[in-house]
């Protein structure tokens, strides 16, 4: 219907009399109209026909009841309906008007109390308007106050400081941010910070803190939420030295980790810092270089002199043994400046430490999915030292070049800890590489590295060095190393240290868990290298599920091939319904903030089975573990009744009852670097690396098969039981 007044489709005029309360009066209108007309009628039909009483008296009522419905429709719509509509058009009045607007009480007769009510609400629509209007000035007086404030420490400070939302827009930026990006355009709110800052080390960064928040290591990380970096203006002109800190915000999913919506950065003007360390970098080799060549002409024209026959014997000796002792010197002498510089140029440049795992992970994201060869990261991980955006540049530039050079499609990235380094093997199918080739790519720029760095550049900065072998133990495959110094400041020293000075958990047997029937099927006789394993450890709140202790972590990791797949890793805090003990807090260092807001263990364990489907469990201890979930399974609605290796029953059948026995006394005698101990992921790790030595040990028993290890597991139960009943 189309409201009189207004366009079809665009809706009623202000104000307008909505077509529902129209139909009111108009209805009355037209059944006043009826009755009047009927009775008209009537009178008309008889008027010439002799009046029946009957019928006159229909008439009559006919006639009344048309005036009494008229008279009832001219009251109720003056006096009502127009009244109503009137006071509802002054009502919506008074809803965009003053706090003085009224409506004329007196005007309405019998709709006054109503006209009273619309007064009230009036008022206390201009009260709440006042205390609205009164809130928002106070609340826009604080913030002008701490934006005051914060202007000033901004200004004060001499970083350059700027907030952006994950798209790289400018929110905020003080005045030292504008004088230190303006020279490359005109800095702006809304702009995109990469218009003026390389995107690479931004994007770098931003990935390690992501990493960092999913896997929830934020809490527990020195650092927390920053992270250093090195970087620079999209023009070249100045390279910076800055600061990334993430900023988070919880979801409604008390299960998923924090959000991030944004981060601040910090800037600093490095570029004559940075260049003076490259120049004198070049200045080195070149020296190097230039004092190498004319000792070996030197030692060339020495051997020359031996066969001149001017000189007697004892002259030449003489002479010789002089210059012989000069070239040395020099030489030891020149490699010690050499060595002394490195040191120098390692502690100038902007480093940190950074966990081998998101390297490697940081690594594999920046070669990507659709280059045609892929990384997987194995072995057991490390604490580096090292600036991680030129590491990145570097290994998938070195990568690339093995690709282009032999072809390969699949690489190993991994870390071992060897003496003072850790080294970082890229690992492939294939034979070593030439030295002359490798010794080549030492002048090859970096594509993305800032400064025009070179892979020989990023080496000196680490007093790196790289070479391609042939690994121990893998045959037909090589591999390139590339030492590194070792974390200065590892997260889990303290923790290592506390470990180290408290008991580790008791053996644990139940004898139920621990005798298991052979594997009668195809599995059993598989040998144990070429099993699929996953290597699992939990952290719980004490030492008796029996009594009440719940699991807090449950942690795991996959070997296949041989290989510790540190990229395929199960890692999850639980809930436990229940205080942590705080005397149990220093073993593990999971606090009840940290697992307040993470899923009850009914709700992990399906998923933790999923993740071990197919394989040969592998713990420390394992019945400790497996105690914890067997009391679990029916809440869970999972059955855990794979194949399980305990390797501190393994340790027994190696090195027999005495000895130490505990994950850190194997590893020990093994060589193996224990890190993030007392963690659940950690302690899986270390687990692995022990198991597979362990696989080589028992290869050389004669335990070869699945069976047979399950076979001499089932052994030592039953002789401690024996024991135990006697």
């Amino acid at each position: 219907m189309t409201v009189p007044g207004a366009d079809a489709g665009t809706g009623p005029a202000p104000h307008a009399v909505p077509a529902t309360r129209r139909l009111v009066p108009l209805a009355f209108k037209a059944a006043g109209a009826s009755l009047v007309a009927l009775s008209a009628g009537a009178g008309w039909a008889l008027r010439d026909a002799t009046p029946d009483p009957l019928t006159t008296y229909a008439v009559l009522m006919a006639a009344a009841s048309a005036a009494a419905v008229g008279g009832l429709w001219w009251v109720v719509d003056r006096h009502l309906l127009r009244a109503g509509h009137t006071l509802a058009r002054e009502a919506g009045m008074i809803a965009h008007g003053t706090a003085a607007a009224r409506v004329p009480v007196e005007r309405y007769g019998d709709l006054a109390l109503l006209a009273r009510a619309v007064n009230t609400l009036g008022d206390k629509l201009a009260a709440a308007r006042h205390d609205i209007d009164r809130a928002v000035a106070e609340s826009t007086a604080k913030a002008e106050e701490q934006k005051g404030r914060l202007g000033a420490i901004l200004r004060d400070l001499h970083e350059g400081v700027l907030v952006c939302n994950l798209k790289h827009q400018i929110l905020l930026y003080n005045q030292t941010a504008l004088n230190l990006l303006r020279l490359t355009g005109d800095l702006g709110l809304g702009r995109s910070l990469l218009h003026f800052v390389l995107a690479e080390p931004i994007n770098h960064t931003l990935e390690r803190l992501t990493l960092r928040v999913r896997e929830g290591r934020h809490r527990t990380h020195a650092h927390g939420t920053t992270a250093q970096f090195v970087g620079g203006t999209v023009d070249g002109r100045i390279l910076l030295e800055g600061r990334m800190s993430v900023i988070l915000q919880d979801g409604t999913d008390p299960d998923a980790p924090p959000t991030i919506t944004g981060y601040v950065i910090t800037l600093q003007d490095a570029t004559g810092e940075l260049a003076a360390l490259g120049q004198r970098d070049k200045l080195l080799r070149e020296a190097t270089e230039g004092f190498r060549g004319p000792i070996a002409n030197l030692r060339a024209a020495l051997e020359t002199l031996s066969d001149t026959p001017d000189l007697d014997a004892e002259s030449r000796r003489s002479f010789e043994s002089a210059m012989l002792e000069t070239c040395n010197a020099l030489s030891e002498r020149l490699e010690q400046v050499t060595d002394d510089y490195r040191s120098v140029m390692t502690g100038s440049w902007p480093m940190s430490d950074i966990h081998s795992a998101n390297l490697g992970n940081l690594v594999r994201h920046r070669v990507g999915a659709e280059a045609g060869y892929g990384v997987t990261l194995t072995g057991l991980p490390q604490w580096v030292h090292c600036d991680s955006f030129s590491l990145v540049v570097l290994f998938d530039h070195l990568i690339r070049r093995i690709h282009e050079l032999t072809g390969v499609a699949g690489f190993d990235l991994s870390a071992e800890h060897e003496g003072q380094w850790v080294y970082m093997d890229i690992t492939w199918q294939g034979t070593p590489l030439p030295s002359g080739t490798v010794d080549g790519w030492l002048d090859h720029p970096l594509p993305d590295a800032l400064g025009g760095l070179s892979v020989g550049d990023v080496l000196m900065h680490h007093k790196s060095t790289l070479w391609s072998e042939a690994p121990k133990g893998r045959e037909g495959c090589a591999r390139l190393r590339v030492p590194l110094p070792p974390a200065l400041s590892p997260p889990t020293a303290h923790a290592h240290a506390q470990a180290a000075r408290t008991s580790a958990r008791p053996e644990f047997f139940d004898f139920s868990l621990l005798h298991q029937p052979l594997a009668t099927s195809e599995l059993g006789r598989t040998p144990l290298e070429a099993l699929h394993y996953v290597v699992f450890d939990t952290e719980t709140t004490g030492l008796s599920p029996s009594n009440g202790d719940e699991i807090i972590q449950i942690a795991a990791v996959r070997i296949v091939n041989g290989r510790i797949l540190t990229g395929e890793t199960f890692n999850q805090l639980v809930n436990p319904g229940r205080k942590i003990p705080p005397e149990s807090i220093p073993f593990h260092h999971i606090t009840d903030d940290m697992v307040a807001d993470k899923p009850a263990i009914a709700q992990v364990l399906p998923q933790f089975r999923a993740f071990v489907s197919g394989a040969v469990i592998v713990a420390h201890n394992a019945a400790f573990d497996l105690k914890f979930l067997k009391m679990k399974e029916k809440a869970a609605g999972v059955r855990f009744d794979c194949p399980v290796l305990d390797t501190m029953l393994l340790s027994r059948m190696l090195q027999g009852d005495d000895g130490d026995h505990t994950l850190d006394g194997i590893a020990q005698r093994l060589g193996i670097e224990v890190v993030d101990r007392h963690t659940a992921l950690g302690d899986s790790l270390v687990t692995a690396a022990v198991f597979l030595r362990m696989v080589d040990m028992l290869r050389e028993r004669g335990i070869r098969t699945l069976d047979d290890a399950i076979r001499g597991a089932n052994i030592l139960v039953e002789l401690a039981q024996r024991e135990r009943a006697f």
